[in-house]
């Protein structure tokens, strides 16, 4: 199934977004994260994903600027463990 003009409109503003977050202290957790927030899309708007980062990279070739973000809005990654590595707690025993 194809998507709609606006479904791209929207998938193309995510992934401005992404860059921008990526570009802004880049870093490989970032990379990671945009990693997977791709492979939890639906397949018709990963399908489109090559072809609007190549939107993007023509358009700043010529010097124009990427397309205003808009937030994600497919399921948020599963996170692993807790979200601190460590505590302030004494070891138990």
């Amino acid at each position: 199934m194809a998507l709609t003009e606006t479904d791209e409109q929207r998938v193309e503003g995510e992934l401005a977004g992404m860059v921008a977050d990526l570009r802004f202290r880049p870093s490989q957790e970032k990379e990671d994260r945009i990693g997977l927030e791709i492979a939890v899309m639906p397949e018709e708007e990963r399908a489109v994903v090559p072809t609007v980062l190549l939107r993007f990279v023509a358009a700043e070739r010529r010097g124009e600027p990427l397309p205003d973000p808009v937030p994600f809005s497919g399921p948020a990654p599963a996170r692993r463990g807790s979200r601190f590595g460590w505590s302030l707690r004494r070891p138990r025993g």
